[in-house]
């Protein structure tokens, strides 16, 4: 068996990792990525089907050029912030149908949005008052403690400690009961601020309100933001920045399992060829930061550890996952109607925010009479970069569950994922007329499809579920990177939360911890 050795392995070579990995290798650690596939970025990345250029999940972000939005200060040290182009989106949420009707869109800035709120929605400008006060202070709260860690300033840390003090009653809410203290009975006024919900979660009774309105003010205040070129170029930028280091990223490499040492300590990863499940070698380091599920590193540890390990993650809820159904159209699609970047839809359905949890489920079935939420995004809206002189790309993008789709055979769910194409045709056809005409290209993923790609449980594409978390304030965040295990790190969304931020987040608050654990 062949052997090296680094200081640190890093497995898996999604954002966080690569963030991980990055952040170490520019500090002067010598650094090894293990990477799957034949390429990097998991969810950050971006794959050709026929003529159809995909991104499978990442689709827009809060501007880290605001010094004050948490990826700013990574990509900043990673001498990275100017070297990606970011294309502004504007609105980063506009939403028509169901309750809402006719589209309304959500400017980006605090004042802006409030004022548009107040506007449309006039009998509830004192609960809109409320509800963006709240979301200020929460993202006022988040700056404050990012530019204290940046700038190493403890009066920053003072005043960010001091404003966490307010968020104390809102700590364990839920987005339903937030927004139903706001806004009462308004379901319109609802889904006009969260009309993109199911991005997140498919239930708004169990998704954690601060996680909720943090995200959402991040874009409030610094507008979304997409890559040019697709999210590929963040993940191959990380990749190089470990490389330029000194560091290894070595591809269609399965980590098989971690060694540890007589003294229990953490000794190194074994790794095989990911097809033949050959050649295995071993690489030796100090420590290991996992850019997967921890259900994927039980696999890899010693029995005698697995217990402990189970015994920390088996009840925590997972996150959603998505289904896209992609077109590739022949004439752009302003030609149709189609001119915003993104749109959330809002079936006729659905009157009440509450009854956002049922959506997702409908893809447990054949399409019937009613379709489910969902977002479209049109890339062609934008100067993205993506897909060269293919076609237009234009995607329908919504929450799924696995469940939906686990009892099926292969025959069965390819039959289904068809329908469900075909439904979502229809559905764009009767919004955009002629759409249906100008489809020359067109693919359906699912749950089970994110799971393969991804390769975490239930397909869940933002590690666990954002619920409310069981305790208070004090007993600070809910997830972390550390694990049960010394110098072992969760690396993703699992040790954190999920998106551009919250991946790259996790990272690098594991690289960070590991550095400091072993210079101690």
């Amino acid at each position: 068996m062949s052997e090296k050795s680094f200081d640190a392995v890093v497995i898996g070579s999604g954002l966080g990792g690569l963030t991980a990995g990055a952040l170490m290798a520019k500090a002067g650690r010598k650094v090894c990525v293990i990477e799957r596939n034949s390429s990097v970025g998991g969810a950050a990345s971006v794959f050709k089907v026929g003529a159809l250029t995909i991104e499978p999940s990442l689709h827009q972000t809060a501007d880290p050029r605001d010094p004050s939005e948490p990826k700013h200060a990574i990509l900043k040290t990673l001498g990275l912030l100017d070297q990606i182009e970011w294309v502004p989106i504007a609105p980063f949420l506009s939403v028509r149908g169901g309750p809402v009707g006719e589209s309304f869109d959500l400017p980006v800035g605090f004042d802006a949005a409030r004022e548009a709120m107040a506007r449309r929605f006039p009998s509830r400008r004192d609960g809109v008052d409320r509800l963006f006060a709240s979301m200020q202070q929460m993202e006022s709260c988040v700056a404050e403690f990012t530019l204290a860690r940046a700038e190493h300033s403890l009066r920053r840390a003072f005043s960010g400690a001091l404003k966490l003090r307010s968020l104390a009653a809102e700590w364990r809410a839920n987005v339903a009961g937030a927004l139903q203290r706001a806004l009462g009975d308004d379901e319109a006024a609802k889904f006009a601020i969260a009309g993109n919900i199911f991005y997140y979660a498919d239930d708004p009774s169990r998704m954690w309100w601060p996680f909720f309105a943090i995200a959402q003010s991040g874009f409030l205040k610094t507008g979304g933001v997409y890559i040019k070129g697709g999210s590929r170029v963040l993940s191959m930028k990380l990749a190089q920045v470990v490389m330029r280091s000194g560091g290894q990223v070595l591809l269609n490499r399965d980590a098989t399992a971690i060694d540890f040492d007589s003294g229990g300590a953490i000794a190194g990863v074994r790794h095989v060829e990911t097809r033949s499940r050959e050649a295995e070698a071993r690489i030796g380091a100090q420590t290991v930061l996992a850019n997967c599920a921890p259900d994927g590193l039980a696999r890899m540890l010693p029995e005698a550890r697995r217990e402990t390990w189970d015994a920390a993650y088996r009840d925590r809820a997972l996150s959603i996952s998505l289904f896209t159904a992609n077109f590739g159209l022949n004439v752009p699609p302003v030609s149709l109607g189609l001119k915003a970047y993104g749109q959330a839809i809002l079936p006729d359905w659905i009157t009440r925010f509450a009854q956002t949890a049922e959506s997702s489920a409908l893809l447990g079935a054949a399409p019937g009479k009613r379709m489910p939420m969902y977002g479209v995004a049109n890339y062609s809206a934008i100067d993205s970069g993506l897909g060269g002189d293919g076609p237009h790309l234009v995607v329908a993008v919504g929450a799924d569950r696995l469940e939906n789709w686990a009892p099926l055979s292969p025959p069965q769910e390819k039959e289904r994922r068809q329908h469900w194409l075909e439904a979502f045709e229809a559905a764009l056809e009767r919004a955009y007329p002629g759409f249906s005409a100008a489809v020359t290209d067109r693919m359906f993923l699912n749950a089970r499809s994110m799971r393969g790609f991804l390769n975490t449980p239930g397909g869940a594409v933002y590690g666990f579920a954002p619920t409310p978390p069981t305790r208070g304030l004090w007993a600070g965040m809910p997830r972390t990177p550390k694990t049960p295990i010394a110098k072992l790190y969760l690396a993703s969304s699992f040790g954190g939360s999920g998106g551009f931020t919250g991946a790259m987040l996790a990272g690098a608050d594991a690289a960070r911890l590991s550095m400091a654990e072993v210079s101690r």
